[in-house]
């Protein structure tokens, strides 16, 4: 097991994926760049997640993000940035991704709108490497207390690499339903620490990051009183993605009540998604908790702990903010 996850660490093998959220809504650059500047006003975001909490090295991931509206002539479009990093294992695997936004929006008719957007930025990946142990550091009596002949350490493993990363999305919405495509790592960022001259890898082995496709959607549903049908809705929606070999679905609803949000999500054969949020003013806040339903097991993993405080900054909006909509989607 050691071995394979030290394989799994250096090589990058084509089945690594990204990061991933149950609130993923929560910080839409980091779903769709298209997204970037669609409130009414600048925006701010902050995430983090704590992955299998029980699992010793536990996966911990947290994101920020900016954006805004900005009005050019007689066209709307949309600025940000998010910045993410990802940590896991012993060995501190961690990846930060910094990339700026940019979204331009088309009006179809008066309801129907598409936005087109382009991410852009780098990736800096970091291991700690010689908090690691290898197989033949261990002593069948004593333990841990061998040196390793691991090809890493003898040639010289660089601990830290940077890489660009390019990013493009499509979304179109109305006033009560959305659909976005997206696709993460368009080039297909290098993901080896190992110095490719001295350690060679098999031809079988891929060490570039897969770019990933992402289908979005979903449609927010008013189903309050008659005087004010928008204090409840029921919002059904869905995340299909697809990332070399491997993908996956979330599908779920939200209930709207407001101020409260709750929501019930499935995670194929992954984790059942519950969500409590609030709110209030021009803020946010979520948590929702993923409790493991795969061969994993709750009891192993402990499940996954997520939070979300969304800030929108209404009363900075443009003067034009009256011809503005902005998308349905939900916030956590």
């Amino acid at each position: 097991m050691l071995s394979l996850f030290v394989c799994l660490i250096f090589t990058q093998q084509s089945t690594a994926q990204d990061p991933q959220y149950s609130q993923f809504y929560s910080n839409l650059l980091m779903l769709n760049p298209a997204f970037a500047g669609s409130g009414i006003g600048p925006r701010l975001a902050l995430n983090y997640r704590a992955q299998w909490v029980r699992i010793p090295g536990a996966y911990q991931q947290g994101a920020f993000s900016f954006d805004q509206p900005l009005y050019i002539g007689r066209s709307l479009q949309g600025y940000g940035i998010n910045v993410s990093y990802d940590r896991a294992g012993e060995g501190n695997l961690t990846k930060i991704d910094l990339i700026a936004n940019y979204a331009y929006q088309v009006e179809l008719t008066k309801e129907h709108k598409l936005r087109f957007g382009l991410g852009a930025g780098f990736q800096q990946a970091s291991i700690e490497f010689f908090k690691l142990r290898f197989p033949d550091q261990i002593d069948p009596r004593d333990g841990v207390i061998l040196p390793t002949l691991e090809p890493g350490a003898l040639a010289g493993l660089n601990e830290v690499q940077i890489r660009p990363d390019f990013h493009a999305g499509v979304t179109y919405f109305n006033e009560f339903a959305w659909l976005g495509l997206t696709v993460n790592h368009l080039t297909e960022p290098l993901q080896r620490f190992y110095p490719s001259n001295q350690v060679p890898l098999s031809p079988d082995i891929n060490a570039n990051l897969p770019r990933k496709y992402t289908v979005t959607g979903g449609i927010r549903l008013p189903v309050g009183p008659y005087n004010d049908p928008e204090r409840v809705s029921i919002t059904p929606a869905f995340l299909y993605k697809v990332q070399g070999q491997f993908s996956q679905i979330d599908a779920g609803l939200y209930l709207n009540y407001d101020p409260m949000v709750f929501g019930l999500w499935y995670r194929n054969q992954d984790a059942l998604i519950g969500l409590i949020g609030v709110r209030k003013d021009n803020f946010s806040f979520g948590y929702s908790f993923d409790y493991t339903i795969s061969e994993l097991s709750q009891g192993i993993s402990g499940g996954s702990h997520e939070i979300s405080l969304i800030l929108e900054m209404e009363q900075f909006a443009p003067i034009r903010r009256l011809k503005h909509t902005p998308p349905p989607c939900p916030h956590f």
